[in-house]
């Protein structure tokens, strides 16, 4: 596995906490409108890649969906962390073998 994979998919998960934690942040500011991530897998980098932030077309924010999105992307992060620590700890293994 290509480190590339695992540091666009910490970078799309970041992105994602961010958009998260800027709705909650402003969920009593009037007329706020939340902002949305969508992303996608890129075939040709291989790994995932941010297409677009923007904002709702709606005023408000769903709090609960917010503090969700937060979570599930705090342990894709954290995932991607741990596969980025495993094939660094690998690779130094392996030179280790071969000095």
């Amino acid at each position: 596995m290509s480190l590339s994979v695992s540091m666009s998919g910490m970078q799309v998960a970041n992105t994602y906490m961010s958009a998260a934690s800027h709705n909650i942040a402003n969920t009593n500011t009037e007329d706020f409108r939340p902002q949305g991530v969508v992303s996608s897998e890129s075939v040709s980098a291989m790994g995932a890649k941010v297409d677009e932030v923007s904002f709702a077309k709606e005023k408000g924010v769903n709090l609960e969906q917010e503090l969700t999105s937060v979570k599930e992307n705090e342990k894709i992060y954290s995932a991607n962390a741990k596969v980025l620590q495993v094939q660094n700890d690998s690779l130094g293994r392996m030179l280790d073998i071969n000095a």
